[in-house]
């Protein structure tokens, strides 16, 4: 989906870290996003994480609301993909067993 409004660069004071333009619900404002803000004023990266809808007419002021406060980063990804009504995100993968590893007792790797 094209928004013909640009994606909303700071929401509540917080800075936007990543924005997906969503449908608009009935009687809403015309033009949405869900956005991942880092809260407070840490590092970057350096967490926690917000998820906002957010609206505007004109792409000048935003509304925000529904938040969900105090995420870890995979929390606010995957809240933002729920939000967006997008598959979940990927988690870890499994770790590959190392090729010329030797099992141990009871099969398992040495020195594990």
């Amino acid at each position: 989906m094209t928004s013909p409004v640009p994606v909303p660069q700071i929401i509540n004071g917080y800075p936007v870290l990543a924005a997906i333009a969503v449908p608009a619900r009935p009687g809403e404002l015309p033009f949405q996003f869900i956005v991942i803000c880092q809260q407070r004023h840490a590092p970057p990266g350096g967490g926690p994480y917000v998820t906002w809808r957010t609206g505007t007419r004109d792409g000048r002021e935003w509304a925000a609301e529904h938040g969900h406060y105090d995420l870890t980063w995979p929390q606010a990804a995957a809240s933002l993909a729920s939000r967006a009504s997008l598959p979940a995100p990927a988690g870890p993968h499994p770790t590959a067993r190392r090729s010329g590893s030797t099992p141990g007792p009871g099969g398992k790797e040495a020195g594990r």
